[in-house]
């Protein structure tokens, strides 16, 4: 009998865990409606806040499901095919559920902001298992993970404070599939390979970031500090990238420039 490794373990976990907590969008969102007796008004300013920054989510659920079903096809080791497989359907059920909210809600999601679809679209359509693994399971879900938190404790709509708590359960899973599986990935890389895995990364953090900043005015009409999202967010990022360095058998201060990194930028661009 062969015995599993912790990290094969993580992995499978991550798929059973995602079957025992699944959970009916529709019937949680009709359940909801009904708690609540309807989606509640909000201030206008408010209104379209909302509108902008969950048309934003609304499109990286739409992506984080595509990509999703791009790792299960791509992966070969079958636990991490189970846990991307897991992930896809919950990221299929939070694209269903958030576009029927903002239907009920009467939002129509704005386009989103450029920085956002180019990052989404480069981890969509690179061809580097590496990249795709590293660019969704440690950097955009970890900023997705963090919204939804700070979107929840402002609590704008009960509705929709509800609904996020069930997404936050779902997505605190798929960070696992790039922690464990990602140092199986990139172990066997040479040297100009993982310099343009790590410029890759910094691209995609550049995008993240200024993306972030164009919607400053709609996190701070939900009462919401750009800067904190962003540190909080970086703090979700920077654990998932230490924990992935240990994984492969390194020192997590090797992320100390990445972390130096982010600071200068933040500054740059934030303030």
């Amino acid at each position: 009998m062969m015995i599993k490794s912790k990290a094969s373990h993580t992995l499978e976990s991550v798929y059973h865990r995602g079957q025992e907590k699944i959970w009916d969008g529709r019937h949680v969102l009709a359940e909801l409606i009904e708690k609540h007796d309807g989606i509640g008004k909000m201030e206008p300013r408010q209104a379209r806040a909302l509108q902008t920054i969950f048309g934003v989510i609304l499109e990286g659920e739409n992506a984080a499901w595509r990509i999703s079903l791009q790792l299960a096809d791509k992966l070969n080791n079958i636990e991490a095919r189970l846990a991307a497989t897991s992930q896809a359907h919950d990221e299929s059920r939070h694209f269903y559920v958030m576009r029927d909210y903002l239907k009920l809600s009467g939002c129509k999601p704005n386009p989103v902001p450029e920085p956002v679809r180019r990052a989404l679209d480069m981890i969509m359509n690179t061809d580097s298992l590496p990249k795709k693994l590293l660019g969704m399971q440690l950097m955009v879900e970890p900023v997705a993970l963090t919204i939804f938190q700070e979107v929840r404790r402002v609590s704008p709509e009960p509705v929709l404070t509800d609904l996020l708590e069930y997404f936050e359960r779902d997505e605190a899973r798929h960070v696992a599939l790039g922690v464990c599986h990602l140092p199986e990935v990139v172990k066997d890389m040479g040297p100009v390979q993982i310099l343009s895995l790590i410029s890759w990364q910094f691209r995609i953090f550049m995008l993240e970031l200024q993306g972030l900043r164009e919607l400053r005015w709609d996190f701070e009409a939900l009462g919401l500090n750009i800067e904190d999202i962003f540190d909080l967010a970086e703090k979700k990022q920077l654990d998932a990238l230490q924990d992935f360095v240990e994984e492969l058998g390194l020192s997590r201060q090797v992320w100390e420039p990445i972390r130096y990194f982010m600071r200068y930028q933040k500054g740059k661009m934030l303030r």
